[in-house]
């Protein structure tokens, strides 16, 4: 009966030992590269099964220029109002995140922004991406005028604008305008810039509507496409 008691309370012993070992890890690898906790994540957040997630979804090399990822509560993200960023190598997340599929997202969202860096030239130096982007821009413009929303915001703009994000966002309504960018867009955020156009585009590829993105983006699928088998 004492070697039962003993056995279970060794037993109790080890499992709460790993469980404090987890709640207190802070340093993970994901393709080799440093992801660190500086604060942990205020829900419940299975980051080994986000880092697999992401290791079995998008090919190592696209990696290159991260060298690591960063989670915590950042002064710049708040007042920027973002959940995560890309800046000097790193991709910085916020502690707040819901889920593991806001993680998994916010990691891939911002590897995009990264391959700009070295990928540039082939994502839009020809143009062609461009093209495709201010074409169904100008379709939008003509749609929003259609239904009431005309607008003097610049539609030409292929740079992120506050002013005309706040349009779309504030005044006509992310839920609203999902209606009237059905075959353009694979989302609201992708009208606010180019560089959005490519992000947003590139997280479909990987965890959304690949062949949705084929079919109503062919320019930005082939530019995708260009830069996943660039150094195969």
């Amino acid at each position: 009966m004492q070697s039962k008691k003993n056995r279970l309370n060794i037993e109790k012993i080890i499992a709460d030992s790993l469980k404090r070992q987890g709640e207190q890890r802070r340093e993970y690898h994901l393709f080799g590269r440093l992801f660190y906790l500086y604060e942990p994540f205020a829900l419940p957040i299975d980051v080994l099964a986000v880092i697999e997630d992401v290791e079995t979804t998008v090919p190592s090399h696209l990696f290159d220029e991260v060298d690591e990822i960063m989670v915590g509560d950042f002064d710049f993200l708040n007042d920027l109002g973002r959940e995560a960023e890309y800046r000097d190598g790193a991709i910085y997340i916020t502690n707040q995140l819901a889920s593991e599929k806001d993680l998994v997202e916010n990691i891939i969202h911002e590897l995009s922004h990264s391959i700009e860096v070295k990928y540039g030239h082939l994502i839009y130096g020809d143009m062609t991406l461009q093209s495709e982007f201010l074409g169904k821009r100008r379709r939008l413009k003509s749609i929003l005028e259609s239904n009431g929303l005309e607008s003097q915001h610049d539609f030409s703009n292929t740079e992120y604008d506050e002013e005309f994000d706040s349009f779309l966002y504030e005044d006509i309504g992310y839920i609203e305008l999902s209606a009237y960018i059905g075959g353009l867009f694979v989302s609201p955020y992708a009208v606010t810039s180019l560089a959005e156009y490519w992000a947003v585009g590139f997280e479909d590829y990987f965890i959304g509507d690949r062949e949705y993105v084929q079919k109503i983006s062919p320019q930005l699928f082939s530019k995708i496409e260009g830069v996943l088998f660039y150094d195969v």
